[in-house]
């Protein structure tokens, strides 16, 4: 994607949604992340191969008993429903003009048949009805924790054509299935004390309203953030291939959102305790650290949420909204980033946190 022209061509996220197990909205989430809490606890009955409990970060209003594509759906609808609210009002007559990206992960719904229901739901459940309006657009992503930067990209795109003047971005995942769990204790990525470098499972949803300036200053919306770039790359050497990663996608991703961009002042990104992605970092950083102030300024929140899967990246973009809403970092542009896992997406968004001006 190219840089996007300021002005009335400027695009902004106007709302944000988010929950996790820490806190079931943008804020109290990104407070908590802040503070350091984390919701890792015991699972209710699930125990690793060594006889422990299972650790995880599961949203506590939700029974274990709930399966897991009605969990998903729980978790998206009430994150769009936040992610919406400052058009509430207006949603009626400006559905017509809403499309919905919505990165969901083909590991936890392995069928399209599912995800499609998934998608389905979501836009239903979430007052925004588009199935059935003629010629609604939903775009569903399928590549893991770095496809909510991808539907963002495709997000710019369409309201940069002049395709749609609202777009709802966003992603949703859960590792609280038991064959999920089960699945990633077996194959050694699981945390666990006998496994420092595994990571905890969570779950979680967040969603982004995105638009340009033009339509942001008609419907009298306040900025959040000014998308100054997405990129998208992709990596051939893969978690659990035999060749080595030195960072070449995430690198490139990088670069292509930080190209001619003003300097980092900190980023965000979906780090979760694995080896392979903090030497992923590593190299990319190595090679692109003169576009960071200090490349040490960095938050991942899977410290505290755990390992969100496919809402990674979503969850990550709502994280610099809220520092600018309450004031708590004063860096006025900061990267978020996201690696995908099991597919070779890398993906990285530049925002900039808007002037007193834009609204």
């Amino acid at each position: 994607m190219t840089p996007t022209q300021r002005l009335t061509d400027a695009i902004y996220i106007v709302g944000a949604g988010a929950q996790t197990a820490i806190g079931r909205s943008v804020l109290s989430a990104a407070a908590a992340v802040r503070c350091a809490i984390s919701a890792f606890a015991e699972h209710p009955f699930m125990v690793d191969r060594h006889g422990e409990p299972m650790v995880v970060a599961r949203a506590g209003w939700l029974d274990h008993s709930v399966a897991l594509e009605d969990r998903i759906v729980a978790l998206a609808v009430d994150a769009a429903r936040e992610a919406l609210h400052p058009i509430a009002a207006r949603l009626d007559s400006l559905r017509r003009h809403i499309h919905l990206h919505v990165a969901l992960s083909a590991e936890t719904l392995d069928e399209p048949a599912s995800r499609q229901r998934v998608l389905d739901r979501v836009a239903t459940e979430s007052n925004l009805a588009l199935p059935m309006i003629r010629g609604a657009r939903i775009d569903g992503v399928a590549d893991g924790h770095a496809g909510a930067l991808l539907a963002l990209e495709r997000a710019v795109r369409a309201l940069v054509r002049g395709d749609s003047e609202l777009c709802l971005v966003g992603g949703a995942d859960s590792w609280q299935d038991v064959d999920r769990l089960e699945a990633i204790d077996y194959a050694g990525r699981l945390h666990t004390t006998n496994d420092n470098w595994g990571f905890t499972p969570g779950e979680g949803a967040a969603f982004c309203l995105v638009t340009t300036g033009a339509v942001a200053r008609r419907l009298k919306l306040v900025t959040l953030a000014e998308v100054l770039g997405v990129a998208c790359a992709y990596e051939t050497n893969l978690l659990g291939s035999r060749t080595v990663c030195t960072g070449d996608g995430l690198t490139a991703a990088f670069r292509g959102a930080l190209d001619r961009q003003p300097r980092v002042a900190h980023a965000y990104c979906d780090l979760n305790g694995e080896t392979y992605r903090a030497e992923e970092y590593g190299f990319a950083i190595c090679r692109t650290g003169d576009s960071f102030e200090n490349a040490d300024r960095f938050t991942a929140p899977a410290d505290s949420w755990g390992d969100v899967g496919a809402a990674s990246a979503a969850l990550a973009l709502t994280l610099p909204l809220a520092a600018w809403a309450r004031g708590y970092d004063a860096g006025p542009v900061q990267l978020v980033w996201s690696s995908s896992a099991s597919a070779p997406l890398r993906a990285a968004a530049l925002l900039r946190q808007p002037s007193a001006s834009t609204n």
